[in-house]
């Protein structure tokens, strides 16, 4: 056989196909010996290279559309409840005023009842409602040691006087003039 005629090795069959080494495990010491572990080599199986339409990525618009909305939806949302709050604050302080407004003029009026009740104040309003002040002296009015009244007479005005004087003016306690 000519060198330039056959390029190609002969494989005797009884020959072992193509043995590597086995690099993956080596020992963790130190190298006593390197002697290669005979391995047979299996063929690699690749997956085949799939059409572009199979290997299509899910789409992004969808996802996109949802974090926005959500987006949305929330600042839409705190928009609201900061106007309700708002609102709220408004009605808060129109009735705080009108509940100071209201205080002032129950203070007036305690003021004016207050004023009304004053005894310079009342003796000024019955004269000018005709009723007279009473001059007349005081009646004894309860107790055990009460002085003997006879009958009393009408008076002019309306009221009734004693006939007879009080006779006991110093067990008593009281003064005439």
């Amino acid at each position: 056989m000519s060198p330039l005629k056959d390029l190609k090795p002969e494989v005797k069959p009884d020959a072992q196909p193509n043995v590597r080494p086995d690099v993956r495990r080596r020992p963790r010491g130190p190298v006593t010996h390197a002697r290669p572990v005979a391995r047979p080599e299996a063929p690699v199986t690749r997956r085949a290279p799939q059409p572009p339409s199979e290997r299509r990525r899910p789409p992004r618009a969808p996802f996109v559309m949802l974090v926005v909305g959500l987006l949305g939806g929330g600042l839409v949302s705190l928009l609201l409840l900061n106007t309700v709050l708002a609102q709220d604050s408004f009605k808060h302080n129109e009735l705080r005023r009108v509940n100071e407004q209201l205080r002032q003029q129950a203070d007036a009026v305690r003021g004016q009842l207050r004023d009304a009740g004053q005894p310079g104040t009342v003796a000024k309003n019955g004269v000018q409602h005709g009723v007279s002040p009473d001059d007349t002296a005081p009646k004894w009015v309860g107790g055990a040691r009460t002085p003997s009244i006879t009958d009393p007479e009408p008076t002019t005005s309306g009221r009734t006087e004693p006939n007879a004087e009080v006779t006991d003016n110093a067990e008593t306690g009281s003064t005439e003039q």
